[in-house]
């Protein structure tokens, strides 16, 4: 095994995951029939529980090795990473309660572009990916990544319309489809798509249930199959968004 070289774009088959620990044992067949190690979170203590436990909203993978994490991230978790050889670099900002203290680390890490809304991204984060060339896009929406599905290095779905605009105007492509209830985010009314994928192959796509509930189920599925990539649906109910399912590590 071998740690993803650009965070969320696998070039090959991957072999770990990290997940939301609440959906641990719902998905634990299926990605071991995919022959893919899940490493579950644990609850933040900072945030709301809603989001407790979503990797996305306390990490960031930054490029091969490296992950920022959030002051007071489970001790537990960063051990599990750091065995898996991962350098974790800890960020300045203290996650709270409430938006926006709650986005500092949830930025939509796309190629060579970083969506977020720059007023509130942690600066040892958007030190790190800055010096690597990465071009920030700003928008209005801080939680960028819960509303940002990657499906290649240039395309992203969103229901998110500044994103979408600000993504196009970048030069690059996305597909605006509509919030959905089909989405399942306890206790609100709805989550979001970003939150509900992630890639675990080059061009295969995981979703956290079944795309066919989804009012704009052929858009999506026409999209991706305009982009090459397939998609895994993990089990037959409605979507949740558990905070990204992000690759780590793929075959080498």
């Amino acid at each position: 095994m071998q740690p993803i070289q650009i965070p969320n774009l696998p070039d090959g088959e991957v072999t770990s995951v990290i997940i939301d620990g609440r959906f641990f044992k719902k998905f634990q067949s299926v990605f071991k029939e995919l022959q893919i190690n899940i490493i579950p979170t644990l609850a933040h203590p900072g945030v709301y529980q809603a989001v407790a436990y979503h990797p996305d909203i306390m990490l960031h993978h930054i490029e091969d090795h490296i992950i920022v994490y959030a002051p007071k991230t489970p001790d537990q978790l960063l051990d599990s990473l750091r065995n898996r050889g991962f350098t974790l670099v800890k960020g300045y900002k203290e996650l709270g309660e409430k938006y926006p203290e709650t986005i500092a680390y949830n930025v939509a890490r796309l190629g060579r572009f970083a969506i977020h809304n720059t007023k509130y991204t942690d600066p040892v984060l958007r030190e790190l990916l800055v010096s690597r060339g990465v071009e920030f896009i700003h928008t209005n929406q801080g939680y960028s990544k819960c509303l940002t599905c990657i499906v290649d290095a240039t395309s992203i779905i969103t229901s998110d319309r500044d994103i979408h605009k600000k993504v196009l105007s970048a030069g690059l492509d996305s597909l605006l489809i509509e919030p959905d209830e089909a989405i399942r985010l306890e206790p609100f009314d709805m989550g979001f798509i970003g939150g509900a994928t992630g890639l675990i192959g080059e061009k295969k796509l995981a979703v956290a249930g079944n795309l066919k509930f989804h009012k704009n189920f052929k858009q999506i599925i026409d999209f991706l199959s305009l982009k090459g990539v397939g998609v895994v649906m993990l089990n037959g109910e409605k979507l949740i968004d558990m905070g990204s399912i992000i690759p780590i590590e793929q075959k080498l």
